[in-house]
């Protein structure tokens, strides 16, 4: 990464120029999905090859789907258990490759990536999952304080015969969205900035990164927060896009189903890129804003060294 360029800079070269590196995290998003995606294709192939196929694809009917699940028992609880399963594996993987990840964009050399990004993130995987606990029960206890909290206040406030677009309720959901935004956006930057301290070697554990963090965020959390929003806006923007196209396409033939399963996972692979260039935007942004270590100096009343005594030639 070159020295000179801005964060924000940084990230989108590195987006472009990390390309192997995205393939890889987009290879830990495909595994995470596998046991879903097998698990669901039996559920849903009564719906593929029903008369309502067409009028489900229309509008949503919740009921209707809730029926359906009650129709198969068996089927609907191996899919919620598939799908549990691939929200682990999508933890763990994230832990393993984001980690290896920034310890390659640390060494500047795009590849090889698939081996040295697990073997990076195998080396730090426990001071890292440490830190990630430290993030679910901050962002758990910050939402509950600082969003919940308001919500359910203003609700209370308003009564139970409030109309459902009132001005306290509207004001409500404008907090929940705002405050969820922000609690989000520190959180998440205290976590990376943190993995980034345990991947630089700057902390032994997670207790010593978080504290790092915290000096890096110290009169910067605003610019901080505007990066990880540009970030989290651009790869919500490229998931909408490729969740409209393939809406659009409406595959009726196995050879248009191959097509959507393509374009799908080149959205996902975009979606991986913004992830490096999010790693790397944060990363040059901890680089610019680290703490410079102190000097040290001597005591005030220290003696002065004594000189060596000249010894005669």
């Amino acid at each position: 990464m070159t020295p000179s360029l801005s964060p924000l800079r940084t990230g989108l070269s590195a987006a472009f120029t990390y390309r192997r590196l995205a393939g890889v995290l987009w290879l830990g998003l495909l595994v995470s999905a596998l046991p879903a995606w097998v698990a669901f294709g039996p559920l849903l192939a009564p719906i593929d090859r029903g008369p309502f196929r067409e009028s489900l694809l229309k509008g949503w009917d919740s009921w209707a789907f809730l029926s359906f699940l009650g129709e198969f028992p068996r089927e609907t609880g191996i899919a919620f258990a598939a799908a549990g399963t691939g929200l682990f594996l999508s933890v763990v993987l994230d832990l393993l490759l984001t980690t290896g990840a920034i310890r390659v964009l640390l060494s500047g050399l795009p590849r090889p990536a698939l081996r040295r990004t697990v073997a990076e993130g195998a080396a730090l995987f426990r001071p890292v999952a440490w830190a990630f606990a430290r993030y679910v029960v901050s962002l758990a206890f910050w939402i509950g304080l600082l969003v919940v909290g308001p919500v359910l206040l203003l609700g209370k406030v308003a009564g139970k015969n409030a109309p459902p677009n009132g001005t306290l309720a509207t004001l409500g959901l404008a907090w929940a969205v705002v405050a969820s935004l922000v609690v989000a956006s520190n959180v998440n930057l205290r976590f990376t900035l943190a993995r980034i301290a345990l991947a630089r070697g700057d902390a032994p554990n997670a207790r010593g990164a978080y504290r790092a963090a915290k000096a890096i965020l110290r009169g910067t959390r605003r610019r901080a927060a505007g990066l990880w929003l540009f970030w989290l806006a651009l790869g919500l923007g490229i998931q909408g896009a490729f969740t409209a196209l393939g809406v659009a396409m409406n595959p009726a033939t196995s050879a248009g189903l191959a097509a959507l399963v393509l374009v799908r996972q080149a959205g996902f692979w975009l979606l991986a890129m913004t992830r490096v260039g999010y790693q790397a935007s944060v990363l040059r942004f901890g680089e610019l804003n680290r703490p410079l270590p102190p000097i040290p100096l001597a005591h005030p009343f220290a003696p002065a060294p004594a000189e060596e005594a000249s010894t005669p030639a």
